[in-house]
């Protein structure tokens, strides 16, 4: 599929519950996309466009096992001409300091995901260990600034729709886990054998197994409306050309070979 598209090198894929006009402080939708990859078709994506003329695509985006293959999302992000990838997760505090509606900025993460690919190079033949990509700590950067009070945390990654048990919380918790949940792995990997610049935010919705939650006041409101003000300062910082050296460091000989080859549009 031959795309031709507005400059926009940032994708933004939400997994949390918004009001359809939530994120009108991104500019307009001003176009729609439909990407067809050899893993399957993605969207509508939009791209919206803010008054500075700064362009943004916005994916919806869901963990549950039904969902788009994690792989043709990152695929038609790359397709797309998109470097910078931010995913907005909600999640669930294993840290007893992390209470409901608090944004984290996710600084590592932990894969327990089972059921989900975790590479695109299995179908290329090739073997080997691979170095696990970091966050980006650029985009990080820009959301710590943009969130100054969202403090960081490592993200566990496991497979839904099933809540954790109290006996699995406690385990993740002595692993060093913040938080858990159903999106950013293997996203993260996926993206790093692609060499996008890749991102994690989460909002707390709720207390895990081993923990007893007090009722709802109102804090999941605030807290999404709290990033919500802060997603058009988090773009307008990265309007700058990519200047980090993600691609440099998870590039490798055989996959820089395989990305210039453009093998995902192979039939």
């Amino acid at each position: 599929m031959d795309i031709s598209t507005p400059a926009a090198d940032l994708l933004l894929l939400l997994a949390v519950v918004l009001p359809p006009r939530a994120l009108d402080a991104l500019g307009p939708v001003v176009d729609e996309r439909f990407v067809s990859t050899i893993h399957g078709d993605v969207g509508p994506l939009a791209l919206r466009r803010s008054a500075s003329g700064r362009q943004v695509w916005v994916q919806p985006y869901s963990g549950l096992p039904s969902r788009t293959d994690p792989r043709s999302t990152l695929l038609a992000a790359r397709e797309l001409g998109v470097q910078r990838v931010l995913n907005w997760d909600t999640a669930v505090a294993l840290n007893p300091l992390l209470s409901r509606g608090q944004p984290v900025i996710v600084a590592d993460t932990i894969d327990f995901v089972r059921h989900q690919p975790h590479t695109f190079f299995e179908r290329e033949g090739i073997s080997g260990i691979h170095q696990s990509p970091p966050v980006c700590p650029q985009m990080s950067v820009a959301l710590s600034q943009a969130l100054p009070m969202a403090p960081a945390g490592v993200y566990v990654g496991v497979d839904g729709p099933r809540r954790e048990t109290a006996a699995e919380a406690r385990m993740f918790r002595l692993w060093g886990g913040d938080l858990l949940g159903h999106n950013l792995v293997p996203e993260i990997a996926l993206a790093g054998e692609l060499e996008l610049c890749y991102a994690g935010l989460a909002t707390v919705t709720d207390s895990s197994a081993d923990r007893v939650s007090g009722p709802a006041q109102g804090e999941m409101r605030a807290g999404l409306e709290g990033v919500l003000e802060a997603l058009p300062r988090f773009v307008e910082m990265l309007a700058a050309p990519v200047a980090c050296d993600c691609a440099q460091r998870l590039s490798a000989p055989h996959k820089r070979g395989l990305l210039a080859n453009d093998w995902w549009k192979r039939e």
